[in-house]
């Protein structure tokens, strides 16, 4: 089967209608991670009936334990329809071991570092070659994490036109991270376990891999900071030497990435940025949490016309 890329081996795994949406699903195997078994899904959508030139590429990163679900439901609903219905050109990157994206020979030390050291960037320049564009990127809790460190890793050989990060910090300590061993168990315990299962405890449909669950422990603990330790640099000096223009956006009920510490994180960046809080003292209906600032009615009628308001002024930009 010919590659459906000229920069690596790319295949066309699936070509779906559904109702009145298209789906192309792309396995890319980029062969930039030591482990050569990586391949990385990435569904292109679009409208079934559609004769027009596709719109600006956007890219959807979903967070930890779910998959391209989080933007695009069952029925065919969700932010990724309300952005193909605005003309724009949707794409949605699963995580290695995540929806369409099979596990790889070394998933269960898998990282977030990887992630954005190999597969954002393949995957952006997959886009690039599809549309000529370089893409807009947005990423929801891990999503955006992995979208900022490949941001302070400079992974992105051409910068995306911008990046919203949502429900994203690195920042927060975790209070029973403090308590002395309690790390050390921890990681020894999620070793033991290959990882999390969203499923078992019921916070998603996805496992998430003892390397990434790791990662999060030792960044989160006493002493914790945002590294890379492959690359061996403090991300945060990453961070704030980025230049692509950022929007962050927190919900003011966000329990899990709190606002107070998204907005820290939104704060150091080194780029041109706009924050955004989701919730009443900003004229809202509600404060918004950690998944209802996408998947929610309420954010449909006052959240995603918000996004999109934003993307429309990079694109014209």
């Amino acid at each position: 089967m010919k590659s459906s890329s000229d920069i690596f081996p790319v295949r066309l795994l699936r070509a779906d209608i559904w109702d009145d949406l298209a789906e192309d699903i792309y396995l890319i195997k980029h062969n930039r991670d030591k482990d050569k078994t990586v391949e990385i899904a990435v569904s292109r959508l679009s409208m079934a009936d559609q004769t027009s030139p596709p719109g600006f590429p956007v890219v959807l990163v979903h967070g930890s334990f779910t998959n391209k679900g989080f933007w695009l439901s069952a029925k065919g609903r969700g932010f990724a329809r309300h952005l193909v219905e605005a003309g724009y050109d949707v794409w949605m990157l699963e995580h290695r071991g995540h929806g369409h994206s099979p596990h790889n020979k070394s998933y269960q030390t898998n990282t977030v570092e990887a992630y954005a050291a190999t597969d954002l960037p393949a995957v952006h320049e997959f886009v690039h070659e599809k549309t000529g564009a370089s893409a807009i990127w947005l990423g929801h809790s891990i999503g955006g994490t992995a979208i900022a460190t490949a941001l302070a890793l400079d992974s992105f050989r051409r910068p995306p036109r911008a990046v919203a990060l949502l429900g994203t910090q690195v920042l927060r300590p975790l209070w029973y991270l403090q308590i002395p061993l309690v790390p050390v168990s921890l990681r020894l315990f999620v070793r033991v376990k290959k990882g999390l299962d969203g499923r078992r405890m019921n916070i998603g449909p996805e496992h998430e891999p003892a390397g990434v669950i790791n990662e999060y422990i030792r960044r989160h603990s006493l002493f914790g900071r945002w590294r890379a330790p492959s690359a061996k640099k403090d991300l945060l000096i990453g961070w704030r030497g980025a230049s692509v223009p950022l929007l962050g956006v927190s919900g003011s009920a966000d329990t899990q990435d709190p606002d107070k510490y998204c907005q820290k994180f939104y704060q150091l960046y080194g780029g041109p940025k706009q924050l955004l809080t989701l919730g009443r003292s900003q004229g809202l209906s509600r404060d918004y949490g950690h998944v209802d600032m996408i998947v929610s009615e309420p954010a449909e009628q006052e959240v995603w016309p918000v996004l999109t308001q934003w993307l429309k002024a990079h694109v014209q930009r």
